[in-house]
Formats: C-alpha cells, sequence, structure tokens
C-alpha cells in the first residue's frame, strides 16, 4: 500500500505570473509549530513550490552572515598543536554576537581605496597562555595573569565562570518566597513532533555536562598537563565596542548585552605542558558559509513533506492496539468502537509525528489498511541554530536575503527586455 500509492498529485504549472502570484496569497501559510529549546525551531510553509523551500533552506545554511575568526597572528606557540590546525580550530569557535550589529569588510576604506581595520567590522582577541610546572603552581599563575589582564580591560572566560557560579549560590540562598515568579518551574508543553521525552533527556544531559567544572589533568608520576580552553580567550575591546557592548553589573561579559564571548566557554583548543606557551592575537570579521563552513549560524537546517494518513478499511482491536503501540506511536490512538463486535478502533491524531518509516507494512492485514503518501506543497522544516543567532531570527534573515535575490533577478530581467526593445 505504501508503495504503489506516491505523493498527492500537485496543481498544475501556473499558466503565468498573476495566475502564480493569485495562487500563492490564497493557499500560503507559515505556522510556528514548537520550539523545543531555545536554539531550535519547528515550522511549516503550505502553499510554495519546492524550490522556494529548497531556496530558503540552503540560504540558512550558506547565506545568512555572523561573525568567526578570520585571522590569527601566532606570536609564540610551543605547543603540540600545529599553528595551522590550532587556527582552524579557533575559526570554528562560535562567537555570542548578534552580527547585524558589525559591517562587513572592506566597507570602510583609506584615501587611497585600501580596506581599514575599524571597531565596526572586526573583534580583535587575544590569548597568553603559560603552563605551570605542577597544578598547584598552575593555578597560582592564572591567578596571576587574570589579575593582570582584568586590570588591562580585557575579558576571560574565567571572570565570566566566577560571576556565574556567584550568581547560582545567591539563588540558592534566596528564601522560597522572595519571588514566587523566578521559583515556578516551566511547565512542559507537549511536543508536535512527539519527541517531548527525548528532548529533555537530551537537555539534561547537556546541562549536566555543562555544570562539571574541567580541571587540569594531574596525573602522579607524569608531567602536569594544563587543557587551553575557549575561556582563556582574551577580548580586546576596540573604539566604542566597550560601549554597544557594555558587560553585566559584575564586570564581566557573558554573551549578548554582556560582552563578546564565545558561544561556549568550555570548547578544548589545545593541550600543553609544564613551559609549554601560546601566544596570539585573532581577527574576527563578518562572513558567509557559502566561503567557510564556520560562518554558517546553522547547525541543521533541513525540511520533510507532510504526511498524508487514511485509513481506507477499519483496524480493531488487537491489530490497532500492535498499530498504535509499536507500530507508528504517537501517530494514531485508540478509541473505543461503534460497532458491537469490536472494543476498540485506531484513528489518526497528528501526523505530524509520522516519519514515514512505513513499519505497518510489515503486517499484510495493515498494509491493506492503511494509505500513506506525502502532501508537495507542504513542508515541515526543522532548524537548528549555532547559538549566536536565535532561529527565528535566521528565517527571518533567510526570507530578506530570499526577497532580495528575487528582486536583483526581476531588475535583471527588466533590463533584457528594455535592451531587446
Amino acid at each position: 500500500s505504501g508503495i504503489q500509492f506516491r505523493h498527492t498529485p500537485s496543481l498544475p504549472t501556473p499558466a503565468n505570473g498573476d495566475e502564480f502570484l493569485k495562487r500563492l496569497k490564497s493557499s500560503f501559510q507559515f505556522n510556528i509549530l514548537e520550539r523545543p529549546s531555545k536554539n531550535e525551531l519547528v515550522f511549516e510553509l503550505i502553499g510554495v513550490d519546492v524550490s522556494f523551500a529548497n531556496a530558503l533552506r540552503r540560504i540558512m545554511i550558506a547565506e545568512i552572515p555572523t561573525m568567526a575568526l578570520e585571522h590569527v597572528y601566532m606570536w609564540n606557540n610551543s605547543g603540540l598543536i600545529h599553528d595551522e590546525v590550532l587556527s582552524h580550530r579557533l575559526g570554528l569557535v562560535p562567537l555570542n554576537v548578534d552580527p547585524r550589529l558589525f559591517d562587513e569588510y572592506g566597507q570602510d576604506v583609506d584615501d587611497s581605496g585600501e580596506a581599514v581595520l575599524s571597531d565596526r567590522n572586526t573583534i580583535v582577541f587575544r590569548m597568553n597562555v603559560v603552563c605551570g610546572k605542577s597544578k598547584v603552581d598552575d593555578e597560582l599563575l592564572q591567578k596571576q595573569r587574570n589579575s593582570e589582564f582584568k586590570a588591562e580591560g580585557l575579558v576571560s572566560g574565567y571572570d565570566v565562570e566566577e560571576a556565574q557560579l556567584k550568581k547560582n549560590e545567591k539563588g540558592r540562598n534566596k528564601k522560597i518566597g522572595d519571588d514566587d515568579d523566578e521559583m515556578k518551574e516551566d511547565v512542559e508543553e507537549p511536543s508536535v513532533m512527539n519527541l517531548s521525552v527525548a528532548d529533555r533527556a537530551a537537555a539534561d544531559a547537556a546541562a549536566s555536562n555543562l555544570n562539571k567544572s574541567s580541571t587540569p589533568i594531574d596525573t602522579p608520576h607524569r608531567p602536569f598537563t594544563r587543557h587551553v580552553y575557549t575561556r582563556d580567550l582574551l577580548w580586546c575591546p576596540q573604539g566604542d565596542q566597550l560601549a554597544r557592548f557594555p558587560l553585566h553589573s559584575s564586570g564581566v561579559g557573558s554573551g549578548v548585552g554582556g560582552g563578546i564571548r564565545p558561544l561556549h566557554e568550555d570548547i578544548l583548543l589545545a593541550k600543553l605542558r609544564p613551559g609549554q606557551v601560546i601566544e596570539f592575537e585573532a581577527h574576527a570579521r563578518k562572513g558567509i558559509g557559502k566561503d567557510h563552513a564556520k560562518w554558517s549560524p546553522v547547525a541543521t537546517a533541513s525540511y520533510r513533506l507532510m504526511p498524508s494518513i487514511e485509513i481506507v478499511k477499519p483496524i480493531y482491536d488487537e491489530l490497532a492496539e500492535e498499530l498504535v503501540n509499536w507500530m507508528e506511536p504517537g501517530v494514531f490512538k485508540l478509541e473505543e468502537a461503534d460497532e458491537v463486535d469490536h472494543r476498540v478502533k485506531a484513528v489518526v491524531v497528528n501526523p505530524y509525528a509520522c516519519t514515514m518509516s512505513r513499519n505497518f507494512m510489515r503486517n499484510p492485514a495493515l498494509k491493506e489498511s492503511i494509505k500513506m503518501s506525502r502532501i508537495p506543497n507542504h513542508f515541515i522544516f526543522s532548524v537548528e541554530s549555532v547559538g549566536m543567532m536565535e532561529p527565528a531570527v535566521i528565517v527571518a534573515e533567510a526570507l530578506k536575503v530570499l526577497k532580495n535575490k528575487a528582486g536583483n533577478l526581476s531588475g535583471l530581467t527588466y533590463e533584457a527586455e528594455e535592451m531587446n526593445e
């Protein structure tokens, strides 16, 4: 059944542009289905062609500008990892800054027409890490260096971590009745995609990993090893960047609204042994994923066609229970049967949860009872942001880029027509 029934037939090709626009205006829908987490968004597009959906997907992946480390000026690197490899790892570190607040490199030029660096197109980071002889010596050296860096106005991830610990300690000491709104737990909404349990498990696992403090390895009878993380990167505010991205009241930066920092402070960059040094300066610039994957704002951006499920023959009792509980969980549900000879029957309740697995076809009786196909103009998008921009913002920016592309194409068409005349 699932093999011989193909996609629902699509409408015929529009005769002209007016018919296309009329059909699009009458049938187009954009609906937000759910937000499993801050960086995930599931939405649906109805009444559009596959070319529109695929163009939107490709733009989200490759044509939305972000900020990433582009140039690394290596001053000293006596560690095991090579300069080129370390520079590549640095480029892939996501930065927690809104790229819309920066200009593209090349817009600012000097009198000779050469592009110049400015606080509007470049973010500067530094790193100066030395591995101590032992864990105790390394901690003392790190504490001394952090004080020096803070005095110079540089912001490191250790400052952010310290402020976060103070904030958590303050929250634990707060009485329950002080602020009822903050003490209330979020009510978990049911997932449209039937993934609420999996989403919650993944979120708990990620939170447990973040709460684990990463400490340097000190193995007995072996040289001390220091782990270099993104928290060791020092943000060097340029021009009026400190005014545009002010630090929090604690005096440190921790993302949007609090300075400019890497999105994650616990990304491992290198390992050092006693006496080894890493010292460099890195410049972040604006770019798009078409040039390099480090500028892509999404981890995944995909779509699938909306399933169309129809029960052509009634499914009762044990067969219905098998379908609901084992074959297609979340898609069907059991209802009390109207017929006297049967207890329950299966009905379609949530086609969004269907993954088109066709497990029911393993049972010959179910194979003849269910018609499953896809709707060709109904797309379900799943967008997962890397974190520097929310997925809804990425979608909105992608629509702007697509609109500009359509405008450019329309302008070229008019120019070509005028030339032919």
